[in-house]
């Protein structure tokens, strides 16, 4: 089974860059919760592939602090654990606004 939803802002980091608000990493993090809620009705306790594609309005940003806070995001929503992710895919281009899609294989 597959899932996939976009979300319309800069994404959640795990190790946000210096000049990045605590407040706005914090509303990064909710934005892509919420939207991701919308997806799942439940956690899944199987092995988990997770893509991301991100389109980048400007700057550039380290792609394995992306990666991880998606990951730590959407634990307790779709699956129960991080461990359960086996493999993820990550491609970043360039866009008019921040957006990016998560696609969750089940």
């Amino acid at each position: 089974m597959e899932k996939q939803f976009v979300v319309k802002r800069k994404p959640p980091y795990k190790q946000p860059p210096a000049d990045l608000e605590r407040e706005n990493q914090r509303l990064y993090r909710q934005n892509m919760q919420a939207e991701a809620s919308r997806h799942f009705g439940e956690q899944t306790m199987g092995e988990v592939k997770l893509e991301v594609v991100y389109a980048r309005a400007e700057g550039r940003m380290d792609a394995a602090s992306i990666i991880r806070g998606i990951i730590d995001s959407l634990q307790g929503i779709a699956y129960a654990n991080d461990r359960q992710v086996v493999e993820v895919h990550y491609y970043e281009k360039r866009g008019r606004a921040d957006e990016y899609l998560v696609r969750v294989s089940l």
